[in-house]
């Protein structure tokens, strides 16, 4: 066990539940892996006031001492310079200049699948006790497994550069979303084009544009390629205003879906259900247990109409009168649950991309019809 980060790990957990987030936010940077990839998810899901103290970890953080010119020479890179840009969860981001124009070199930071196991190892530490109290419904200890599985894909850079070349070829020719292209890659870095522009935060009175077409990519990349981007933090989206053109960077978390997980997917998104039974159908073939769903039943539509509300609704949608945690809440509160509804890995992925855009549409007051433009997509 890796004690100095066991301690960190848990002044972290400490500064979290004391609400000292200027700490907690510290301590993430520091650390990198797990607390940093949960730093910058925060600034999505949580108030206004909050996500302050965390937006910083989307490209920023504690720097690592990388031989940056011996990656480079693995990438076989003819280069000028190159400048330490951006620090993220699993690597940190090198501006390289070269005669071609200048490139975004992004390098895993060494050792961090090892720290990632040490930090779920340490939480699954903390959590299992809850094993022996007498809690319904606690369904931490899975969630961490999987979270776990997830985090760890975002190691494998050979496949994230296979699904960036796969995004790549297919919006070569959009005229309004792009992907850079990958120029060279190894186990531990990734040499793309790089994308010059504006975070999505902050959108310079592009806000409904931006909510269109991230919708747009969303959806041509699901019934293209089976495939959706979901890791919606700020620092992976670049407006270029020069070119009215959305970048969508870092494909290290990707969901995949077989053909018919994608109509299942597709179903769920438009509502297209002429009964409940479909619906359930849909979530059995997107990994929901046979065991859940029999269990759930009583509020499996509810529960579904709760997440995608924004989506269901008719005309343009309000998200002043977004409630979704109160009802989520509400509702599994009406009666006693044995045991947890479990989540699967997809769809776990699919539900954090719609939390993206819904935080988005919400942050930029955004008023969209939703089926509509949905429906316009699809066509």
């Amino acid at each position: 066990m890796n004690i100095p980060r066991t301690i960190k790990l848990l002044s972290l957990i400490r500064g979290m539940v004391k609400s000292d987030y200027q700490r907690a936010s510290g301590l993430m940077a520091e650390m990198h892996g797990l607390p940093q990839k949960m730093g910058q998810h925060f600034t999505l899901y949580l108030s206004p006031g909050f996500d302050r103290y965390f937006q910083t970890l989307c490209v920023s953080s504690k720097a690592e001492d990388i031989p940056i010119e011996a990656v480079l020479a693995e990438l076989k890179l003819d280069y000028n310079s190159s400048a330490l840009y951006a620090q993220a969860s699993i690597g940190q981001v090198y501006r390289v200049e070269t005669q071609e124009g200048p490139l975004a070199v992004k390098v895993r930071y060494p050792g961090v699948e090892k720290r990632v196991k040490s930090d779920f190892g340490i939480l699954r530490g903390i959590l299992w006790p809850i094993r022996f109290l007498p809690l319904r419904n606690s369904g931490l200890v899975p969630l961490v497994g999987q979270v776990k599985s997830m985090l760890l894909d975002e190691c494998d850079y050979h496949r994230e550069a296979r699904d960036q070349e796969s995004f790549f070829r297919l919006f070569l020719d959009d005229p309004e979303i792009c992907v850079p292209e990958v120029i060279s890659h190894n186990d531990r870095a990734i040499a793309s084009r790089w994308m010059a522009g504006h975070s999505p935060v902050n959108p310079h009175g592009q806000g409904l544009w931006f909510v269109r077409t991230y919708l747009r990519f969303i959806l041509k990349s699901l019934n293209r390629l089976g495939m959706v981007h979901s890791d919606p933090h700020p620092g992976n989206f670049i407006i270029n205003d020069e070119k009215q053109r959305l970048a969508v960077l870092d494909f290290g978390s990707v969901a995949r879906f077989t053909p018919e997980e994608t109509r299942a997917v597709t179903r769920m998104l438009t509502g297209d259900y002429t009964c409940e039974s479909d619906l359930v159908d849909d979530l059995a073939t997107l990994g929901v247990s046979c065991e859940a769903l029999e269990m759930y039943r009583p509020i499996i539509g509810d529960l579904v109409s709760i997440l995608m509300e924004p989506l269901y609704h008719p005309g343009l949608y309000n998200f002043a009168e977004w409630r979704m945690q109160y009802k989520l809440n509400t509702l599994l509160a009406s009666r006693s649950w044995e045991k947890p509804l479990p989540m699967p890995p997809k769809l776990l992925l699919l539900v954090r991309t719609l939390q993206g855009i819904f935080f988005y549409a919400r942050r930029n007051m955004v008023m969209l019809n939703w089926p509509e433009t949905i429906t316009t997509c699809l066509e």
